[in-house]
């Protein structure tokens, strides 16, 4: 899918609604997920390829006005379209529920991002990563989207997901 297409499937499928994520950890047993149009921007990495506030950018995709292959000469050109590629984790998480696992803040070592929740899935070399970081009023948002040794999700403490309902 061309960077357009996947702006406007995450509007369609995402944007304005919310979901529960029910888990089997105590002092967290359901967390409220609310998507925006603007967590594309620093999920794909577009932070790192242009100064542009998320919603201009957002509308120049939709416009067609944004070519992504004008940024072919930067150096985080290949770790932005590695992101993209990632997109169809978020539908698997929340819409397939293909995830068991989470890793909740206080189960990550070093947590440079400040994440409160990490859902990952992947193989022995490899994870897809997908962060999330808590607001002031306590609603969870997607905050990263990227690749990831699976060595350092190893060892660590993973929460079961016992179910994801959108309301």
């Amino acid at each position: 899918m061309e960077l357009k297409e996947l702006v406007e499937d995450y509007r369609k499928n995402f944007v304005g609604k919310s979901c529960q994520v029910s888990t089997n950890y105590s002092d967290l047993t359901n967390l409220i997920v609310h998507f925006q149009a603007t967590d594309l921007y620093h999920l794909f990495g577009l932070h790192k390829i242009t100064s542009d506030y998320a919603s201009q950018t957002l509308a120049q995709i939709e416009s067609g006005k944004f070519n992504l292959s004008d940024f072919k000469g930067l150096p985080s050109y290949r770790e932005v379209t590695r992101r993209i590629a990632l997109y169809s984790f978020i539908a698997d998480i929340f819409v397939k529920q293909a995830t068991e696992f989470c890793v909740i803040r206080k189960d990550l070592s070093r947590n440079s991002m400040n994440l409160d929740l990490v859902f990952f899935e992947g193989d022995n070399r490899n994870v897809k990563v997908l962060g999330l970081r808590r607001d002031k009023s306590g609603i969870y948002r997607l905050v990263t989207l990227h690749e990831s040794s699976a060595r350092k999700y190893a060892r660590v403490r993973k929460t079961k997901i016992t179910g994801i309902v959108w309301l």
